[in-house]
């Protein structure tokens, strides 16, 4: 349905910048694939990993109730019992538990999430370990059911330390096991409020409602002319609340929304899209609400109608193994603009930022057929704010010293592959990277020695809803 500028008939207009995020995963998995990174391509907005009301657990089997419906339950201060538990701590092993989706409608679709903590504690193990501990995973698949999820979840507070690098549309239904024991760390990037608001959850992307607009004053500054946008949404509400966001922080800064069109996942042509946004006189197309399997498609479609705009953008989504190729190569995305808040982490800032090759390194060696996604990332980060409360916890490290030290976590980038945030108060910085196709291949923009370019304004998005 075209709601060319009506904007404003959504329910809540606010934020944001250029940063949701879909799977950079494989293009091997079908359409139920591609419904769900329909439904994840608005749904994991990095500096806020947002799921609006919701909805992705809407998708779910039928039965499943919503993560966000309120089944956590508040918060109990830890007993002396608690605190002291050295539950999967041995003379020679700390091991953790790790509850993501790992098969299920599409398999291995947060795969990436445990492969990701088993490649950082590999990197450590090959060190020596922590005071002279091998760290474990025991990792645990929820296959798309909150049920197991809650389930798993207790299992892991009962027999390992805490739980590290989670992944899961269910994990809303661990909540209250968490909420029971919290003393039990949990650190991991989490998509239900419920769980982000818990004392005992630690996230690399916590839940603040805060976006950056640097992207954003990027692309103001250097395609001045081109602000009149064009979008296509995943028909989904976490795709559309998180996109009224965005779409709220492009109109702050003087953009014109002209057209908007929310799209089945699972379309698989958008020509009549692009004539509509030609028409609209459209000049500034912003790819970020849908995955890079329809981004792609709609790339294709754009040059057959022979339609350039002048800034075709995603925040996210597009900066996948496969975009480029099946968007139809270097002439088709050459130009096409990238803001994220993560590092090149595919491989193309190797040799600016050393954690990059190290993750690209380590994760090869624990799977080297996996090409890393964002969960993958997700899980790394994770493993490696875990593995800093546990050095600083000492020798006899029990739940609650851990604990101790992952509240004084109050600044984190993951050495450099995270734009950076504040776990134990669950904020952001409004650090961000840019980068562009050229040539075929990805390739940053700013900063082009490194890092982060961290000048950027934050625009509250917490108060809007759709």
């Amino acid at each position: 349905m075209d709601r060319e500028g009506a904007l404003e008939n959504r329910k809540g207009v606010a934020v944001g910048n250029v940063r949701t995020y879909g799977s950079a995963g494989r293009d091997t998995r079908g359409h139920g694939g591609r419904a769900l990174r329909g439904l994840l391509a608005g749904s994991v907005i990095a500096g806020s990993v947002v799921i609006g009301g919701g909805a992705l657990v809407a998708a779910a089997p039928a039965g499943a109730a919503s993560s966000a419906s309120g089944i956590c339950t508040p918060a109990l201060a830890p007993t002396a019992a608690q605190n002291a538990s050295t539950t999967g701590v041995t003379a020679k092993s700390v091991t953790v538990g790790n509850v993501s989706i790992v098969t299920g409608p599409v398999p291995g679709l947060f795969e990436g999430a445990p492969i990701g903590v088993k490649a950082y504690f590999a990197m450590i193990n090959a060190q020596g370990g922590v005071n002279g501990r091998k760290l474990m995973v025991d990792s645990k698949d929820d296959a798309f059911s909150g049920q197991q999820n809650m389930t798993e979840t207790q299992e892991a507070i009962s027999n390992d330390f805490g739980l590290v690098g989670s992944f899961s549309l269910f994990d809303g239904y661990g909540c209250a096991a968490l909420a029971s024991n919290t003393a039990v760390p949990d650190v991991s990037v989490t998509l239900d409020a419920g769980t982000n608001a818990l004392p005992n959850d630690f996230s690399a992307q916590p839940l603040s409602g805060q976006e950056t607009l640097g992207p954003v004053q990027y692309y103001k500054k250097h395609y001045p002319k081109d602000t009149t946008v064009g979008a296509i949404v995943s028909d989904v509400a976490s795709a559309k609340t998180q996109m009224a966001q965005q779409f709220a922080g492009l109109k702050s800064l003087g953009y014109k929304i002209a057209y908007i069109d929310d799209v089945n996942p699972l379309q698989s042509d958008f020509t009549t899209d692009v004539i509509n946004m030609k028409n609209k006189g459209v000049n500034a197309v912003d790819l970020t609400g849908i995955d890079w399997q329809d981004a792609a498609i709609f790339v294709q479609n754009a040059n057959t109608q022979n339609w350039h705009p002048g800034l075709i953008f995603s925040g996210g989504p597009v900066y996948a193994d496969q975009f480029i190729s099946h968007a139809g190569g270097p002439a088709a995305t050459n130009g096409i603009q990238i803001g994220q808040v993560y590092a090149l982490y595919l491989g193309e800032d190797a040799k600016k930022v050393p954690a990059v090759k190290q993750f690209d390194t380590y994760v090869k060696k624990v799977n080297p057929s996996w090409v890393p996604d964002l969960y993958t990332l997700f899980g790394w980060a994770s493993a490696e704010m875990f593995v800093q409360a546990l050095k600083a916890a000492g020798p006899n490290p029990t739940r609650g010293a851990v604990m101790a030290q992952l509240k004084k976590v109050t600044s984190f980038n993951a050495n450099g592959l995270f734009g950076g945030s504040d776990p134990a108060a669950k904020t952001l910085t409004p650090c961000f990277v840019m980068a562009g196709i050229k040539n075929g291949k990805f390739v940053r923009e700013l900063p082009t020695s490194g890092g982060f370019d961290c000048n950027a304004k934050l625009y509250n998005a917490s108060r809007v809803t759709g």
